[in-house]
């Protein structure tokens, strides 16, 4: 399994290793995320969830050497689950913490977007390249990254596909704080120490009127996104965008 789960005292924390390819992720990658983070609210003891990949990176996002090979119903059951995954991550009754070292890239950084809180390195970067391969962001990015960034920062990372470094997430109200790589897992720490501190209950229902202040447009968003990312996966864009990888790779 790329998927793990260890204990920090009230916290479940969730780590993937797929080092070999910069964390990516793959269907049963996304779906084992889902899974871990959908198992604590079984679990009255578990106060927060942390999020991170293992090694020196969050996530390169989706692994286009698995979409290479991947037909449209494949590629839809990938679009599926990422969308599932922003779905259970809204849902926990605990607050997600996203733990971010290296590249948080495509719909690893959307999926950050609905965690609660992100802590990142001084070596952090971010960018959501799907415009530059001929898709689209997943994972309620669309409406969740300019409610977190502001629109017009939303709209650079967005639309443009460039890389942006931590200083640039941590100005734009992306990440909660920064630190040194050495450092995360003190800050992680910290803050499970300071969740450790409040009513799980009153969390709970805090965390559910957030959320619902979305309405109907969070759903409506996410459609969207999986409507447009499943047309464009079989459009000549996509598809010399991925032959290049794979000539490339």
């Amino acid at each position: 399994m790329t998927v793990t789960i260890e204990e920090m005292g009230s916290a479940r924390v969730v780590v993937w290793d797929r080092q070999r390819r910069r964390n990516a992720w793959t269907v049963e990658t996304i779906d084992a995320i889902a899974d871990s983070i959908a198992a604590a609210r079984s679990d009255e003891g578990v106060r927060c969830i942390v999020a991170r990949g293992a090694g020196e990176h969050f996530s390169s996002g989706d692994d286009l050497h698995a979409a290479l090979g991947a037909d449209a119903t494949e590629w839809a059951a990938t679009v599926a689950a990422f969308q599932r995954l922003t779905r259970v991550t809204l849902a926990a009754p605990v607050p997600v913490l996203a733990a971010i070292d290296g590249v948080c890239i495509g719909g690893a950084l959307e999926f950050a977007a609905s965690c609660d809180l992100r802590l990142g390195t001084d070596r952090a970067r971010f960018g959501t390249p799907e415009v530059g391969i001929g898709l689209v962001a997943t994972n309620a990015g669309t409406l969740l990254l300019p409610e977190v960034l502001g629109e017009t920062a939303a709209r650079e990372l967005l639309l443009s596909g460039e890389l942006r470094d931590c200083a640039w997430a941590r100005e734009r109200g992306f990440l909660t704080e920064v630190c040194a790589p050495e450092r995360l897992d003190e800050r992680v720490a910290a803050w499970v120490a300071a969740f450790d501190r409040t009513s799980r209950a009153a969390v709970a229902a805090t965390k559910a009127m957030l959320n619902a202040r979305h309405g109907h447009l969070l759903e409506e968003a996410m459609e969207r996104e999986e409507r447009w990312c499943v047309d464009l996966f079989d459009g000549r864009d996509a598809r010399v965008a991925l032959e290049a990888f794979a000539k490339g790779r």
